[in-house]
């Protein structure tokens, strides 16, 4: 008996409809995974230039930061003093009323400071928040490392200064450009009191905020006063040289004041900076009597070659080398 094979199926015309649906359903699978790539870029693309535009907020407030801090301790008759912020755009610190600023929040005096003008993602000019207690006036009670500053940022206090990215106008900002507070920064920050908040962000807040701290201003400022007492240069020979000039002219240090008169104590290692018996150049002189700089200075006569400086309630210390020779 003859055994019959299966019918062989031919290739499927080319206009049949089983050939034409399957065509169709690799271009429909090609379609979307290329619609998903496109998904995936575009999600890429959106977040990094969000990030992007943090970036550039967080970079021109951390400028902004660094310049008041350095204007802080480069201050010729009190440092530690921060200029008054500017009324306007122009960023210029105005003059003072009395001997008060104008206004204690503004726009950041980038003209003052020499920074340009820092802008946040939003393409806004930054504001600024001064702590009266700093401001430059020389009828001001004096800038030291005890002074207070008023601010507070989310409750916690010492806060010297704050700087605000404002962001793209919210709801009931109509005033951009303008100078009004209220049309730039959020919530409790256009209050006028000396209470600011950094969060949280929401349709009603998009400030972005950052401090500069009272430690952020001293640290440096507390360097520069042991700077200018230790000395002006590495090897000085000269009397307007604080301790080095003491040191070079009379072979060792002095002894320490042991009963706050400013004078040496003869005998005595620790205690308070002789500073009466030290001479400084005029300008120097004036400030840190001005500001009450030199009760808050200890010293310690570790040897004839060796003098260690630092100021009261803070751990900023400095080792004083006398001049070589006759020091090692």
């Amino acid at each position: 008996m003859r055994q019959r094979r299966g019918a062989q199926l031919g290739p499927l015309p080319a206009g049949s409809p089983r050939r034409q649906a399957g065509v169709a359903l690799l271009a429909l699978l090609t379609l979307l995974t290329l619609w998903g790539l496109y998904l995936v870029v575009a999600e890429l693309n959106t977040t990094q230039f969000l990030l992007a535009r943090k970036q550039a907020t967080g970079t021109a407030l951390a400028q902004a930061r660094q310049a008041l801090v350095g204007r802080a301790a480069g201050d010729n008759s009190r440092p530690g003093s921060l200029p008054c912020p500017a009324i306007d755009e122009n960023g210029v610190a105005p003059n003072f009323v009395g001997i008060h600023c104008p206004t204690y929040v503004g726009r950041l005096p980038w003209r003052t400071l020499d920074v340009g003008e820092l802008r946040d993602d939003a393409g806004q000019l930054l504001w600024y928040a001064l702590a009266p207690a700093l401001r430059d006036h020389p009828n001001a009670m004096p800038i030291n490392f005890e002074t207070v500053p008023e601010l507070r940022l989310d409750g916690a206090p010492n806060v010297a200064a704050i700087i605000f990215a404002p962001g793209v106008p919210l709801a009931g900002q109509n005033g951009r450009p303008g100078n009004a507070v209220a049309d730039y920064l959020d919530g409790s920050n256009s209050d006028g009191d000396n209470d600011f908040v950094s969060g949280p962000q929401s349709a009603a807040f998009n400030d972005t905020v950052l401090a500069v701290t009272r430690d952020d201003v001293f640290r440096v400022v507390n360097q520069r006063v042991l700077g200018e007492v230790r000395a002006r240069a590495n090897n000085a020979s000269l009397p307007d040289h604080g301790l080095r000039g003491y040191q070079a002219l009379n072979g060792s240090f002095p002894a320490a004041d042991g009963d706050n008169d400013g004078l040496a104590d003869a005998g005595v290692t620790a205690g308070r900076l002789p500073y009466r018996d030290l001479s400084f150049s005029v300008s120097v002189s004036t400030w840190l009597t001005a500001n009450h700089w030199w009760r808050l200075l200890n010293y310690t006569q570790l040897s004839a070659c060796l003098a260690r400086i630092g100021i009261v309630g803070s751990t900023a210390t400095m080792d004083v080398a006398g001049a070589s020779p006759p020091c090692p």
